[in-house]
């Protein structure tokens, strides 16, 4: 009875060490560092190589804009030269903007505030939605600093989430512990009449374009002012851009 005993606490014994064994090694189950989920996320999309090789991304599709005074149905169209310039332009029966960004010169133009230069915080968050990922600039100190801040969930799924302070704005990015795809992107600005609020910009409805994953579905929430509900149906990677859209008119 002795050695059955023993033999059987061997066995308890050895299962329970392989499953502590399996644990350490799961993915996930170690702390990652910044780098790695940088580059976990970036080959996530299609890797460096790929990204390289956009050179033009169009966007078309329609929106939803919430406000107090109810919603507004529009169309939507966003054009960026990676890194360069980008170019918006929201038009609804009841409100149109188009803003640009030409890598110098920023502006926006509204049909109730007309045309208004852009400066500060708004130029910095345009500049830094020229990067077809949040994450192209890891490694170069003059595009921003990276942290590694404590997971968080998003939809009920664990995310990493890594800070990136760049000029005057500081990013929070939110990746997903399982596909590595971004799903979530904060940041604090100072908006006229409601002084320093959180943007929350929530992406998903991956699809592959030209040898990259880009998100067609977004969300854009601003708290005490409006959300933006945007889905893109169609999807133009290395087309013919008109670069005249990017200047102030």
């Amino acid at each position: 009875m002795a050695l059955q005993s023993t033999r059987a606490w061997i066995r308890v014994v050895a299962g329970t060490n392989l499953l502590v064994l399996a644990l350490l090694v799961a993915p996930g189950a170690q702390a990652q560092t910044v780098a790695e989920i940088v580059e976990a996320s970036l080959e996530a999309v299609g890797g460096r190589e790929a990204l390289a090789g956009i050179t033009s991304l169009r966007q078309v599709g329609g929106s939803v804009m919430s406000t107090d005074y109810g919603d507004l149905e529009g169309d939507t169209e966003v054009v960026i030269i990676p890194n360069q310039k980008i170019y918006q332009d929201l038009d609804s029966d009841f409100f149109q903007q188009t803003s640009a960004w030409n890598g110098t010169v920023g502006w926006q133009s509204d049909s109730m505030q007309g045309m208004t230069d852009a400066t500060g915080e708004q130029v910095a968050v345009w500049a830094a939605q020229t990067s077809l990922h949040p994450f192209q600039g890891f490694g170069d100190p003059a595009l921003g600093e990276y942290s590694k801040l404590d997971d968080a969930e998003v939809g009920g799924r664990p995310h990493h989430v890594v800070q990136i302070t760049a000029a005057v704005v500081t990013f929070d990015v939110y990746v997903d512990t399982e596909t590595y795809l971004v799903s979530r992107m904060t940041v604090d600005t100072s908006l006229p009449q409601l002084g320093t609020v959180r943007m929350t910009l929530d992406v998903e409805g991956y699809q592959e374009h030209g040898g990259v994953l880009f998100a067609t579905i977004s969300g854009l929430a601003i708290p005490g002012a409006f959300s933006i509900d945007t889905v893109y149906d169609t999807v133009e990677v290395n087309g013919e851009v008109d670069h005249n859209i990017f200047e102030k008119p």
